[in-house]
């Protein structure tokens, strides 16, 4: 382990797959992702990175991974908000390769990402999360736990799922209510 200040060996292309799983699996559980703090939610990504790091790689702390988890974010949803531009830019007929490549050259022209996209071997991973789309209706900006500014929507507030699921939950036990009885009455 680095001594505090130092800076680690930088994260290599397996350990960001293996991040994003983790994240993803953790983040998608339907049992406890509504039910969890932001400290858990963190803690049960650093435990399952962990167990499935090779005992070769350098052991990351959590704030080290939730940095890398924002930085690998942050370029997702930069990319996204590209891709949409461009889709919307071009009738029919462009195919989906042509719009993401004009998609990575016009995220070069943000100076942030002027070294371009480098997260193509977790594309596939995380490109169909919501939560990495760039469609933001009702945007707030938060200071992360790196320093970074960052947008984030209210719909991923833990608190606002938790009430989706139960208006789900609500809805699924009003219709099992008001079809059983009609079920008797036709009987």
């Amino acid at each position: 382990m680095p001594k505090h200040g130092s800076r680690s060996v930088g994260y290599s292309k397996e350990e960001d797959r293996l991040l994003c799983q983790v994240y993803m699996n953790v983040y998608q559980n339907p049992i406890t992702s509504s039910y969890q703090t932001a400290d858990q939610f963190w803690d049960n990504v650093v435990e399952a990175f962990r167990n499935g790091k090779p005992k070769s790689s350098s052991e990351r702390s959590k704030k080290s991974l939730q940095c890398r988890f924002q930085i690998i974010e942050r370029a997702t949803k930069k990319l996204h908000a590209c891709i949409k531009r461009c889709e919307n830019r071009h009738s029919n007929g462009v195919s989906n390769v042509n719009i993401c490549n004009q998609a990575k050259e016009m995220l070069m022209d943000d100076p942030k990402f002027k070294s371009g996209w480098k997260f193509d071997h977790v594309w596939n991973i995380i490109k169909n999360c919501e939560k990495f789309e760039d469609g933001v209706t009702c945007a707030r900006k938060v200071s992360d736990s790196c320093g970074f500014e960052s947008t984030y929507s209210d719909s991923e507030n833990p608190t606002t799922n938790f009430e989706i699921q139960m208006i789900f939950l609500v809805d699924h036990y009003l219709n099992d209510q008001l079809v059983d009885p009609l079920n008797d009455q036709l009987e």
